[in-house]
């Protein structure tokens, strides 16, 4: 805390998500890592405390508050109205933590039952200012993509008809019978009824008590911190008002020292995606755009990241067998990243929901690697306000006659933007006034 105004009373603030980093490596882990870094390094004196709740079933609990990092025990499930209103069955470790650290902020980075309603409720009890940073489209999405039915983008207003047929068909139920459970309230049978058919008839109140948990939450906000445009649109849908949205941008990693890029060799294409192998991510997108190219088309698809263990990891692995072209890679060390793609003719960004950041194209930006991202959510913006890159539409045909002419050199690489004039501190500075006075 260099330079810091000691006369200044520290500020402590409580930040709270689904899990720490280390382990977690996902997109939200890493800005809380960063931002707590720049909290330190401000003049203002500010104590931040990370916490999360471990998961089901473990028993230690970690303790580092030198690192300013604590995991609670786990939260006890509570019936299916309140998981779905994000209330905690109890908050084992959290009144404590707020009774002990007494922190003038909670600033909230996900919305579910171990880091929701109950939370905030506890803070607002004592008198605590509540931040929340939307990280992902499941803050208002009950199936966490804002993908109407899988197929097409939403506009995230949650409704309780829409959202059930929507999430019955996101989970195997056919369109039609889907459409007609929307309709209805279950009756006689309740949400903890047991048996698949009363859990069927019931899933429209359980999407009430989605949507009344988070009218719950709304004026126990003081401020609701989004990441990109779209982002803000969506809670003005909800009931947010425009004076508690707040746009600041996200920062991505120190740039690599300007180099010239080599213009692409001979060899075949090198391209690289990068990332959470999951459906929303679009690589399936690319495995099918790839393997519907003639087998001569000279080009190479590197994939770097985890999640490849998962059903639709595995899935894509056997889909992948036998096809030299496309290459899963395992994954890189933070320090490896960016020196990698700076060493691929162009990045790719299939996503098939709307990001917020997202930091593989801050990432791509710090590395001097041009990208083709999906024409979505952050990835449009980004790309639309800062250059660097083309934008597609999410359908495998777009990226399959993209990636076509530029291998026959039919159509010329994107220049790649420098990065953003932007730091986490600078991040860390502008976050400032959404903690109050």
């Amino acid at each position: 805390m260099a330079g810091a105004d000691l006369n200044r009373p520290t500020m402590r603030i409580l930040h709270l998500s689904d899990a720490l980093h280390p382990p977690v490596t996902g997109g939200t882990e890493v800005f809380i890592d960063r931002l707590l870094a720049a909290q330190v390094r401000l003049p203002q004196p500010l104590q931040p405390l990370w916490a999360a709740h471990a998961d089901p079933g473990t028993e230690a609990v970690a303790a580092d508050p030198g690192a300013g990092r604590l995991l609670l025990p786990p939260v006890p499930s509570a019936d299916r109205c309140r998981r779905l209103a994000m209330e905690a069955g109890a908050l084992p470790g959290f009144t404590a933590l707020l009774d002990g650290f007494m922190p003038q902020v909670l600033h909230l980075h996900s919305w579910s039952e171990r880091c929701g309603l109950s939370h905030v409720q506890a803070a607002r009890a004592r008198g605590i200012r509540v931040v929340m940073t939307v990280h992902a489209p499941g803050f208002t999405c009950l199936q966490g993509s804002l993908r109407f039915r899988r197929r097409q983008a939403c506009d995230g207003r949650i409704d309780d008809r829409r959202c059930t047929d929507c999430r019955l068909v996101n989970g195997g139920v056919p369109a039609p019978l889907a459409a007609l459970v929307a309709l209805q309230n279950g009756w006689p049978l309740g949400p903890d009824s047991p048996g698949r058919l009363a859990h069927l008839l019931t899933a429209r109140p359980l999407t009430a008590a989605f949507r009344r948990g988070w009218q719950r939450l709304l004026p126990e906000v003081a401020a609701f911190h989004v990441l990109a445009r779209w982002s803000a649109e969506v809670l003005r849908r909800n009931g947010v008002p425009q004076e508690r949205l707040h746009l600041v941008r996200s920062a991505g990693p120190a740039p690599l020292p300007p180099a010239p890029r080599s213009p692409r060799r001979t060899g075949p294409l090198r391209l690289v995606w990068w990332g959470r192998c999951a459906e929303v991510k679009g690589v399936h997108l690319l495995v099918e755009a790839i393997r519907g190219l003639p087998p001569h088309l000279p080009l190479q698809l590197d994939l770097w990241g985890p999640g490849w263990h998962s059903p639709y990891g595995r899935r894509l692995q056997r889909r992948l067998a036998g096809d030299p072209r496309v290459r899963h890679r395992g994954c890189l060390p933070p320090e490896a990243l960016l020196p990698r793609l700076a060493g691929y003719d162009l990045g790719l960004l299939p996503s098939l929901w709307p990001e917020t950041g997202p930091l593989t194209l801050l990432e791509a930006f710090a590395a001097g690697l041009p990208v083709a991202g999906s024409d979505l959510g952050g990835i449009a913006e980004l790309i639309t306000d800062h250059g660097g890159g083309v934008l597609l539409p999410p359908t495998p045909q777009a990226w399959r006659a993209f990636l076509a002419a530029i291998a026959r050199g039919e159509r010329p690489l994107p220049a790649p933007a420098g990065p953003l004039e932007r730091t986490v501190d600078t991040l860390a500075r502008e976050l400032l006034p959404l903690y109050g006075p």
